[in-house]
């Protein structure tokens, strides 16, 4: 009987398990408990409707037996339940990166966060939920029919991109701790000192070298000489194991170390987590994807201290930073 390997579904567990806990907080369970509580006044509610939503498009709600504060926020129920917010964000489509990083909406972002409604923005709900419900009337004018089971489905589909940006972000954190950590030991011999994601030691010369951890590039080696900075590496990390995207990733990779260069480093290395050293094919499409990389490691194998890429890290390392390394 043929044996084959058992895959861990990891990633839809944790989706599982954070699902549940926005359900009640961010989906239609959140909204259908917010307008049941007993002092909720409808009356304001139809109010704000008829003023900030389209009149035809929350007639073409009503025929599907719907309310309008479904698809259209105002400002009595975002006041009342603020967290609802990130039920109409989900509704409509956007990413936390989109809607609160790349706009003029950052300012909200303490209504889905946080559940308040600070001071300085009290008075530019309105505004706001002008803007959402001009939003939200382009999406119900092409869905057909309407119904909660579509609303449910259209956050479901939001949630899905962001729980995996999320879970890549992850990924790249691990990665990247992983690398913090194995630059830590490796320097023990020195007594450096770590302060946040800043390594800073002084090397056989008795030069300050400082090892930063940051974005583009991910990791920046720098040495401080009397009258100038000297840039020995930037380094850029990508968590990613999924094989098929790993050539994308070198393109990322590829573009950060291009202005690295730009600014001066000329020793410009990727680590990964997927293998592409080992068959000198892959190496030759890595390096065709990623021309200003001057040397790849797989993060797996430079952790062990024993492999030869273990060991040609550590060389390459000590070479450039005047430095012995541990291990």
């Amino acid at each position: 009987m043929s044996s084959f390997p058992v895959l861990k579904p990891d990633f839809q567990v944790s989706i599982y398990s954070r699902l549940q806990a926005l359900r009640e907080r961010y989906l239609i369970e959140s909204l259908k408990k917010t307008v049941e509580a007993e002092d909720f006044d409808l009356k304001t509610v139809d109010a704000e409707l008829a003023k900030f939503a389209d009149p035809q498009n929350l007639k073409r709600i009503a025929s599907f037996g719907l309310r309008g504060e479904v698809f259209f926020p105002v400002p009595y129920v975002l006041a009342r339940n603020p967290f609802l917010l990130g039920y109409y964000r989900l509704l409509l489509g956007f990413s936390r990166k989109a809607f609160y990083e790349q706009g003029p909406f950052k300012r909200f972002a303490g209504l889905e966060d946080q559940g308040k409604v600070k001071d300085p923005v009290q008075s530019q709900l309105p505004a706001f939920c002008v803007s959402l419900s001009k939003s939200a009337s382009m999406l119900v004018e092409w869905i057909n029919p309407i119904s909660i089971a579509i609303v449910n489905e259209l956050q479901m589909v939001t949630l899905g991109r962001q729980f995996q940006g999320g879970g890549n972000v992850r990924i790249g954190q691990e990665a990247t701790d992983q690398f913090f950590t194995l630059l830590t030991a490796l320097l023990e011999p020195y007594k450096p000192t770590v302060k946040g994601r800043t390594i800073t030691l002084k090397n056989d010369s008795k030069l300050s070298v400082e090892v930063r951890f940051g974005s583009d590039p991910d990791v920046t080696i720098i040495q401080q000489l009397k009258s100038q900075k000297r840039k020995l590496v930037a380094i850029e990390i990508k968590g990613g194991t999924d094989v098929s995207n790993v050539w994308n990733r070198l393109g990322e990779a590829d573009k950060s170390h291009v202005t690295a260069k730009r600014s001066g480093f000329n020793e410009l290395w990727t680590v990964l987590r997927v293998d592409v050293v080992t068959d000198p094919n892959v190496l030759k499409m890595a390096r065709e994807k990623s021309p200003s990389t001057t040397h790849f490691f797989y993060l797996d194998k430079i952790l062990d201290g024993t492999t030869d890429e273990g060991k040609r890290f550590r060389q390459l390392l000590g070479s450039v930073m005047g430095a012995t390394m541990a291990g």
